[in-house]
């Protein structure tokens, strides 16, 4: 809006005030239930991540979602993801990994969608995924494409999930390939099924394999 100033009579320009992103949000449609990102129940969880992958404020909800209290975002559906992904992307951030949402969000966009998806059943890791979005001409990392799948509401564990050949156990492997980064989540006092929720391998096998693995390789310590 432009106005005149009384006493110089020039043209003075008002910035208008910055819209509340929240108003665009996906949920707050009156076809979308609000309930479905509180629910425990797989089927509302699914209904309230479609709703969060047709939002166009996905990534402006999932930065607001971060930084709220602790105790809330362990609950339920916020930014397009849930608890354990959400804590999953906090340890992540701690380890300096800072996924670019605006890239995340043009990967679940109808262009890259299906590619996306197909590199997901065909590449077998993260690190494949990258490194196939590369030659795609995207210049994206890791923990953006973790996001952007599980953006989707399909799977991204940190542990490769097709490893022809390997015949190790999900212990072998995390001594093999992942104690380092086990070890210093560790240090920081990271809890073991927040390890597991970082690597994505299931709460209860993960979370004993993670402590398994430690404990044996002398690691288990936290830091006082």
């Amino acid at each position: 809006m432009t106005v005149l100033n009384a006493s110089t009579r020039r043209p003075t320009t008002w910035a208008a005030p910055p819209s509340d992103w929240k108003v665009d949000s996906r949920c707050r449609r009156d076809d979308v239930d609000a309930d479905d990102f509180f629910t425990t129940s797989k089927a509302g969880q699914g209904r309230a991540r479609t709703a969060c992958g047709q939002c166009p404020v996905i990534a402006e909800c999932l930065r607001a979602t971060q930084a709220v209290d602790e105790d809330f975002y362990r609950w339920g559906i916020g930014g397009g993801l849930d608890a354990t992904q959400r804590r999953a992307l906090e340890l992540e951030e701690s380890l300096g990994h800072h996924p670019n949402l605006e890239m995340a969000k043009l990967l679940i966009s109808p262009r890259w969608l299906y590619r996306l998806q197909r590199l997901r059943s065909t590449c077998g890791s993260l690190e494949g995924m990258v490194r196939a979005l590369h030659r795609d001409g995207l210049l994206v990392d890791e923990v953006t494409v973790r996001v952007a799948v599980w953006w989707y509401g399909g799977d991204a564990p940190r542990v490769a999930w097709r490893t022809p050949g390997d015949s190790r156990s999900l212990r072998a492997r995390l001594a093999g390939e992942y104690l380092e980064v086990m070890a210093t989540l560790r240090s920081r006092g990271t809890r073991y099924a927040d390890i597991a929720a970082y690597l994505g391998v299931s709460r209860d096998l993960g979370k004993r394999a993670v402590m398994e693995v430690l404990r044996a390789e002398g690691r288990a310590e936290v830091a006082s």
